[in-house]
C-alpha cells in the first residue's frame, strides 16, 4: 500500500479562494464599503475608524442611518520584554488585530443616498487607514 502525500501550501492566515466565499455580498444594508487592498487592522485603529465614521454621518447627512460593522480584531499580538531570555514563554497581549482580505466588507449602511456615500467614501480614503470602494 502506497502512502498519499498531501503537498499543500500552509499559510499563516487561512482564506477561502473560493466563488462561495461570502464575505463579499452585502447582508444586512443598501449600501457597503468594500476594501480595496489586503491590509492589518488594529483594534485601536479599527475604533478611530469608527467613530470617525459615526462622527462624518452627522456631518453629512441629517437623516438617521443604520450602520452595521462587520469588522472584528480576533487575532492578538504578544511581545516580550526586551532583558527576557529565550524559553520564557509567549509574553503578554500588547494588541489585538484583524487581517482582512481585498474585498471583505468593513461595514454596511441601511437608508443612505449614493451621493452622500460618495462624500463618506472620500473623506474615508483621505484617511489613509483602508482604501475603500462603494458597493450596492
Amino acid at each position: 500500500m502506497k502512502k498519499k502525500i498531501n503537498s499543500f501550501k500552509k499559510y499563516h492566515f487561512k482564506f477561502k479562494r473560493l466563488l462561495s466565499f461570502q464575505k463579499h455580498i452585502l447582508k444586512f444594508g443598501v449600501l457597503g464599503f468594500k476594501i480595496q487592498r489586503t491590509c492589518c487592522i488594529t483594534d485601536v485603529q479599527e475604533g478611530l475608524l469608527k467613530l470617525f465614521i459615526l462622527k462624518n454621518l452627522k456631518i453629512i447627512s441629517s437623516i438617521k442611518t443604520k450602520i452595521f460593522f462587520t469588522s472584528k480584531c480576533f487575532y492578538s499580538a504578544t511581545k516580550l520584554p526586551l532583558e527576557s531570555r529565550m524559553g520564557k514563554g509567549k509574553g503578554e497581549i500588547c494588541h489585538f488585530f484583524g487581517y482582512y482580505k481585498k474585498g471583505f466588507i468593513l461595514f454596511e449602511l441601511k437608508a443612505f443616498s449614493l451621493v452622500n456615500a460618495l462624500r463618506l467614501q472620500k473623506v474615508l480614503n483621505l484617511k489613509k487607514i483602508i482604501k475603500a470602494k462603494i458597493i450596492f
